[in-house]
């Protein structure tokens, strides 16, 4: 069988050279005759191979429009020319090439997508042409899509975050823009993409959750406003009792006396108000070094009871502790004293005169549990979530007119927080409060 080319043009060339010698010499014409027939069986045989070329070309087709549509990299058998393995095996390299680029960019789509759909912040990619590329979970269920095939950053229907997305293909730079999304707050950072040579060639777009920072931002405006009112009322009193002293007060004794008597209560609620703010100040930054030691929880309650129980005979009221057994806790005595004596304070104010202010103590499974209950004013049910937070005053014009700075409640939940405790409160308006505080237990 001839095989290579070179083979076939010797035998065209021998077989050419032996009919015009043939021809030359007069012969009959069996020898030409036998020649021509072997020129037809060496085409018929070029023939069938060159239609094993093509059938193996088509499958080469066959296999390239299946990686085209499916995905499918199947190995084809190499087509041997002239003894080399030709197109076969370059194309079984092409092939064997696109499958690993493929398996390459498969596992990286794949690293990408956990990494972006653990991250909480939305994600989304635009090409030049703004259509989305990628977009994580987050970004997903954000805009309402399920898929992102032949999607545009015109089909998202939220105004705020197309807009974004707008912007950041038209300036084709770095941008941040704020924006407010189903009561959230994000800032939004949009990273232009360039090729090698420099072109604009997209865009990344992500979200960060800025809520906590928004809402600790509102927070600390209350505080310094909450703090710069409670400060000028009693500044313009001593302020106002001054001046009128110095413009003659001082002459007579009964205002003397009456106007000094305000520049001092006035005095001390600034430095209660100044002590506060430092002991919430320590606790936030951790700066509170706590005297533990092995606490026994009725001799602390029975040292607040004594602390408070001439303000609650003022008011002719009585507060009622029945000890049924110890209990032990671990904690800082001063701290949990000042803890327990502001709930006791506040029971006692907020309650009518004649009322009886209740003290519980209970065991659980892994905690102590102290109620402090009175039958006074109670809370209001849309104040109830906000008595923890600094300055916050269910009834403002009786809390200054007891001398609070508004900060006690808060001061009492760092404390218990401090302990690694927990302090709820049950309430209902014109019928009382509960405020209960749970100790881990001291462990034997």
């Amino acid at each position: 069988m001839i095989k290579t080319r070179h083979e076939l043009l010797s035998f065209y060339l021998l077989c050419t050279i032996l009919l015009f010698v043939n021809i030359g010499t007069s012969n009959d014409g069996q020898i030409t005759f036998v020649f021509l027939m072997m020129l037809l069986i060496v085409m018929i045989s070029q023939y069938r191979r060159s239609m094993i070329y093509l059938k193996q070309l088509k499958r080469y087709d066959e296999v390239a429009l299946l990686v085209q549509e499916k995905n499918d990299y199947s190995s084809i058998r190499p087509l041997v020319i002239e003894q080399q393995e030709v197109v076969g095996v370059q194309y079984n390299q092409l092939m064997r090439f696109i499958h690993q680029q493929e398996f390459r960019n498969k596992r990286n789509m794949q690293i990408l997508n956990i990494i972006t759909n653990n991250i909480q912040d939305p994600i989304v990619i635009l090409n030049i042409h703004g259509e989305l590329e990628y977009a994580n979970n987050q970004f997903k269920e954000w805009v309402h899509m399920t898929a992102l095939k032949k999607l545009s950053f015109y089909d998202v229907k939220n105004e705020p975050i197309r807009k974004i997305l707008e912007d950041a293909l038209i300036c084709e730079k770095t941008r941040k823009k704020q924006l407010k999304i189903h009561n959230k707050y994000y800032s939004s950072v949009a990273h232009p993409i360039f090729d090698e040579q420099g072109d604009f060639n997209g865009v990344v777009v992500l979200f960060y959750d800025i809520s906590d920072l928004k809402k600790y931002e509102n927070l600390q405006k209350e505080f310094f406003s909450n703090v710069s009112h409670e400060l000028k009322t009693p500044i313009s009193a001593i302020k106002g009792c001054s001046e009128i002293l110095l413009n003659g007060g001082l002459k007579d004794q009964a205002i003397c006396e009456e106007f000094l008597t305000i520049i001092q209560n006035e005095n001390l609620r600034i430095e209660r108000l100044v002590k506060d703010l430092l002991l919430i100040n320590r606790y936030e930054h951790d700066q509170i070094k706590h005297q533990t030691q092995r606490l026994e929880v009725n001799y602390l309650l029975n040292d607040c009871i004594q602390n408070v129980q001439t303000i609650a005979n003022l008011k002719h009221q009585t507060i009622d502790f029945v000890e049924e057994k110890k209990y032990w806790v671990e904690g800082d005595y001063t701290k949990l004293q000042h803890c327990f004596l502001n709930l006791l304070t506040n029971a006692i104010h907020y309650s009518p005169d004649e009322t009886q202010i209740q003290i519980k103590v209970s065991e659980k499974s892994t905690f102590i549990e102290i109620s402090v209950i009175d039958h006074g004013i109670g809370i209001p049910p849309e104040d109830l979530p906000h008595i923890f937070e600094r300055f916050y005053r269910v009834d403002k014009a009786r809390s200054r007119h007891t001398g609070g700075t508004g900060l006690g409640l808060s001061i009492v939940a760092s404390i218990i927080e401090a302990h690694h405790g927990a302090i709820q409160v049950q309430s209902e308006l014109n019928k009382g409060s509960c405020f209960t505080v749970q100790l881990p237990k001291l462990l034997k």
